[in-house]
């Protein structure tokens, strides 16, 4: 079952809404607890800057929506110390994006999904970054094989068009009966169309196989650039989401790379002060990437000097 909305943050926040009400329908007292992760973020609403695990987002905004506890991503022990019979959700982003561009661990992932199990909690992944193909996979749930209870998609959703989703089961669905939530222009035919159309063009495996090949191509280049200029001291990510952790001599200038590219018509973007982030098109042909290289290349040699 599919609720449409506008935005991710609109789609994280009927998620989360759906979770409490679930949680309060179980006839368990206290079940509304939400278990979210350090450094996450999952959109501006309150309740979802309240979810988000950083604090410069959230802080201007107290009191906040309580009942939300944050552990270590990719900690499973940290996750186990806090989920029990009052979690009604866990909520995780399968790479944090504004967090670093991190990847969870698939072992991560099935812990979460068998505790989620145990307690009676709803696994809901944010999907609104690595959603519509950016990791090679339509989503990217589908490269660890753990399915969750709730799935969240915006941004390439629209291709550029305002529009958001929330994805449940039959089982959790009923639990939003008519007028328990809902929004003005939230699935509209316009934005169906569109999402409609990005689905019909992106959906397959000429585009998802080509995001493969092309995030091999971008990562060789990358590689290449820092044996050149050694300011990198990883490259990570999934399909065309990469991140690149700066070197400890070179902490704090992410956003000064990200300057600098601009300069040279490069867009690029920060993923915290120690990571620069690269979202290219689906379908960037490599001369574009060979381009961008050459680019990226001009603004590191500012940072080399």
């Amino acid at each position: 079952k599919v609720f449409f909305c506008n935005s991710g943050a609109e789609a994280n926040e009927a998620a989360l809404k759906l979770a409490r009400k679930v949680g309060l329908d179980s006839g368990i007292a206290g079940k509304s607890g939400i278990v979210a992760f350090n450094n996450a973020f999952h959109g501006r609403t309150l309740f979802t800057v309240s979810a988000g695990g950083q604090p410069k987002y959230s802080q201007d905004f107290a009191p906040l929506p309580n009942g939300i506890n944050h552990v270590a991503f990719n900690d499973l022990e940290a996750a186990k110390a806090v989920i029990n019979e009052q979690t009604c959700a866990v909520i995780v982003e399968p790479i944090q994006g504004e967090g670093g561009v991190i990847p969870a661990d698939i072992e991560f992932l099935k812990g979460l999904r068998a505790l989620c199990d145990q307690f009676g909690a709803l696994l809901i992944f944010d999907e609104v970054q690595t959603g519509v193909g950016r990791t090679g996979a339509l989503y990217a749930y589908m490269n660890s094989g753990v399915i969750p209870d709730v799935l969240t998609t915006a941004k390439a959703l629209g291709g550029g068009f305002p529009v958001g989703a929330m994805l449940t089961t039959d089982k959790f669905a009923p639990h939003f009966s008519v007028g328990t939530h809902g929004t003005t222009y939230g699935g509209n035919p316009l934005a169906s169309a569109v999402a409609g159309a990005v689905f019909e063009f992106i959906n397959t495996p000429e585009v998802l196989e080509g995001v493969k090949h092309r995030h091999q191509y971008f990562l060789d280049a990358l590689n290449k650039l820092n044996t050149e200029y050694p300011i990198f001291e990883e490259i990570r990510g999934q399909g065309l989401l990469i991140g690149c952790v700066l070197k400890a001599e070179y902490a704090g200038k992410a956003k000064d790379i990200t300057t600098w590219a601009g300069e040279e018509g490069l867009l690029a973007l920060i993923a915290g002060p120690n990571v620069v982030r690269f979202t290219p098109s689906l379908i960037i042909p490599e001369q574009d990437i060979d381009e961008g290289i050459a680019r990226l290349k001009r603004a590191l040699a500012k940072l080399a000097k």
